[in-house]
């Protein structure tokens, strides 16, 4: 039980961050472009980072789209870290490990309310 309320609370977060950060690329939210800026980005890269970004949210939250949501994220967070780490940002790099770790631990367990749909 206690596994399936933290497996719950990490999909509902891992969703939420995806489009909130999606969104805030999307709607240029000065914090989120300066960073992206730092780490050579232009505006189109940026917009179009963060599309793809919300849209690996929106299809991780529904069943048949889990494993290709999960998959499109690891791969815009696995970039966020080549790119940092060649931008010499290892800090910044190290931080996004656990968003990483994630989204693999959550293919792991899989969709959570997969019995509540099917049902």
């Amino acid at each position: 039980m206690i596994l399936k309320i933290i497996h719950s609370g990490l999909f509902l977060f891992v969703v939420f961050m995806g489009i909130k950060q999606g969104y805030s690329m999307i709607s240029g939210s000065p914090e989120i472009v300066k960073i992206l800026e730092s780490l050579s980005f232009n505006k189109t890269e940026i917009l179009l980072f963060g599309i793809v970004t919300l849209l690996s949210g929106i299809l991780i939250f529904h069943p048949k789209t889990f494993l290709a949501g999960n998959f499109i994220m690891f791969t815009t967070i696995l970039l966020l870290i080549v790119v940092q780490i060649q931008n010499q940002n290892l800090k910044g790099a190290v931080i996004e490990i656990p968003f990483l770790l994630m989204n693999i631990f959550l293919v792991y367990l899989k969709y959570p309310f997969s019995n509540a749909f099917l049902n």
